[in-house]
């Protein structure tokens, strides 16, 4: 009986607003207080966002654990205001019958747990690749994902006056022998193929063959969470549409007052 009063009393502490008011206003403190050391210290925070945050925090962070010691915290607190998120949905679905004209606002929950699942799980199974400099006909292996990327042709687009405006990158992905995909990438416009991001960033001449040759510099990006993310993004778009319009809906019958 008194396990029982236990485990009640703590799911209730799961589900508390108290709880969400508590880990949103500790994290958001905790933000701003930490970020306003990063532009002082470029040399520590300078790599935060060319790598996933697994890998900044292995190979930077730990370096100087006096100055992040609350990005970690930070995503601790996230972690947690997230588990509550999930807790209040799983509840709100144990009453589903009685709570169910507050959909809107539990879908804003799920997609909210979603978004930090997705983000967790990219910030440990994806990887970030900057400055891949790639000359027409060649190929770079990507070991992660067993996949090669070759560039089969590469065009600097430029005005007028000589600036260039455009880079256009006919790129192509194997897997082994098998074409996945072959798009042509440009400014703006990457090749995608699922949560791999091929990003044409730069360009550069090398001398070959005595002449000038232009080469493609390349951003390649991972994340296997993408699908997650979005979606969580279009449950809580839908969330906060039924919310909207339940909120509406309600103050038109007069049950809720103006707002003013």
């Amino acid at each position: 009986m008194k396990i029982s009063i236990f485990v009640n009393k703590l799911w209730k502490l799961f589900c508390s607003l108290k709880l969400s008011i508590v880990l949103a206003s500790l994290t958001t403190l905790l933000a701003i207080g930490g970020s306003i050391m990063m532009p002082f210290n470029p040399r520590v925070f300078g790599g935060l966002d060319s790598m996933p945050l697994g890998i900044w925090l292995n190979e930077v962070a730990a370096q100087a654990p006096a100055m992040t010691w609350w990005i970690p915290a930070g995503g601790i607190l996230v972690a947690l205001l997230a588990f509550n998120a999930l807790c209040c949905f799983i509840d709100w679905l144990c009453h589903f019958r009685a709570r169910w004209r507050k959909c809107g606002e539990y879908l804003i929950h799920l997609g909210f747990v979603l978004i930090v699942a997705a983000f967790l799980w990219g910030s440990q199974a994806g990887f970030r690749s900057e400055n891949n400099g790639l000359l027409i006909g060649q190929s770079k292996p990507l070991p992660q994902l067993d996949l090669v990327l070759k560039l089969e042709a590469f065009e600097p687009v430029f005005n007028r006056n000589g600036r260039p405006v455009d880079m256009l990158n006919t790129l192509a992905l194997y897997d082994g022998g098998r074409l996945l995909k072959r798009a042509q990438a440009r400014t703006n416009h990457p090749l995608t193929w699922e949560g791999l991001v091929i990003i044409p960033a730069s360009y550069g001449q090398t001398m070959r063959g005595g002449r000038n040759q232009p080469y493609s510099i390349l951003t390649i990006n991972y994340d296997p969470g993408v699908n997650v993310a979005i979606t969580g993004s279009v449950a809580m778009g839908c969330g906060v549409l039924l919310t909207l319009c339940s909120f509406y809906r309600k103050r038109a019958r007069g049950d809720r007052p103006d707002i003013i």
